[in-house]
């Protein structure tokens, strides 16, 4: 799960968190002040062009600078280049994550910090240049910090708590490749396996995209899938591998999924009334569902297009999902108050930009800050009504 993303001078952000660092973490346990960290269910919220879409994007780049590496991210998907991404190329661009992971050892939880910053060369490809991985760790009855990688051009140390807690040097040959990427993948680097993990699990949905895949309309390979691709365009081999791993099991999904979708009761090949009339919400639920949940599930308005009881049907199911994966989250960004209905106002997120310059003037602040809005909020009134009275848009300072 992650508590707290920063990203500096890539996109429109020049400096900018949702949710608590590594620093803030450990300063609410000394001070026993309380923070807003990010929560299992988080909504993006703000006018149109305020810098959502851009933080679901720098977040999907980061993982495929992190998987695939920083040169092939930089093109992939559309992207036009690093160089072009990164408002200020004379500076690194940075990324900051912390996350509460789920020890596999003890079954208790982990805190762990990764940071990554990238140049621009003088050939104006992408190059790692700085990357660390910071675990809080109990020293002498507090919580401290333990920088378990430190990587600066290319070279640095690495600390294996497994094997022991001396720094080993090292060096990545390939200056578009992340350490973590190479040792997230050893056996024995148990820290590093795990956040790997987690950071290539996450799941970017674009269910509810405009462009979809010409699966819907000329029908798709054949053969099961034991997951449901980005745009949701493999359901029928999603449904046929179900099918074949457990009847029983498949039947149970199926039947449960129909039954919140009223106008889906009556088809009996759902693969083929999928491909005739595909069904987002059924995509949704589906998701929701897989036997392995991704650690983060990042959706861009996931109600387009549902109808307003469709919409109360997906926000309880992804309510479900993040209290029944306790280590897992969604983060999504809406127009609609009817999502957000059911929400505290800790797991809003409101987006807002002067468009005083071209980059870097987004603010993000959580709407828990608001002591108006909380006080609202304890006194009934639902975070849809809330925002619908304008109450979201106005920073607690103008008032």
């Amino acid at each position: 799960m992650i508590l707290g993303i920063e990203i500096q001078n890539f996109d429109v952000f020049d400096k900018d968190k949702a949710g608590i660092l590594i620093d803030d973490y450990l300063s609410e346990k000394e001070s026993g002040s309380a923070l807003n960290p990010l929560h299992g269910l988080n909504a993006l919220i703000g006018r149109n062009n305020t810098g959502k879409t851009s933080f679901m994007g720098c977040m999907a780049f980061l993982k495929d600078c992190i998987t695939q590496g920083c040169a092939v991210a930089s093109i992939s998907y559309g992207r036009p280049g690093f160089a072009n991404m990164t408002p200020d190329i004379s500076s690194p661009s940075v990324f900051r994550v912390f996350f509460k992971l789920e020890d596999k050892k003890t079954g208790g939880p982990k805190f762990i910090q990764y940071e990554l910053g990238i140049v621009t060369s003088r050939y104006m490809s992408p190059v790692i240049d700085e990357e660390k991985v910071i675990l809080v760790v109990d020293i002498e009855g507090g919580k401290k910090p333990l920088t378990i990688l430190d990587m600066k051009g290319g070279e640095g140390s690495i600390i294996n708590l497994e094997d022991a807690t001396d720094k080993a040097v090292i060096g990545v040959e390939d200056e578009h490749l992340t350490a973590l990427s190479l040792y997230g993948k050893i056996t024995g680097y148990r820290d590093f396996v795990l956040l790997y993990k987690e950071i290539s699990s996450w799941f970017f949905c674009s269910f509810s995209s405009e462009e979809q895949s010409s699966y819907f309309y000329e029908g798709g390979a054949p053969g099961g899938h034991k997951h449901l691709n980005s745009t949701g365009s493999n359901v029928g081999n999603v449904l046929e591998y179900l099918k074949m791993k457990d009847e029983e099991e498949y039947e149970r999904i199926v039947t449960e999924i129909k039954d919140k979708i009223p106008a889906m009761k009556r088809k009996k090949n759902l693969p083929l009334a999928l491909k005739e009339s595909p069904d987002k919400l059924f995509l949704y639920l589906l998701l929701l569902r897989d036997a392995n949940p991704r650690s983060t599930i990042f959706i861009e308005t996931p109600d387009k297009d549902l109808y307003h009881d469709m919409v109360d049907v997906l926000s309880d199911e992804m309510r479900d999902y993040t209290m029944n994966n306790h280590y897992c989250q969604i983060i999504f960004s809406t127009h609609n108050p009817y999502i957000i209905e059911t929400l505290s106002p800790k797991e809003i997120w409101i987006f807002e930009r002067s468009f005083e310059q071209d980059d870097g003037d987004v603010v993000i602040r959580c709407a828990g800050e608001d002591p108006l809005v909380m006080e609202m909020f304890h006194q009934g009134v639902g975070m849809g009504a809330i925002w619908y009275g304008g109450h979201l848009d106005t920073r607690p300072e103008d008032d």
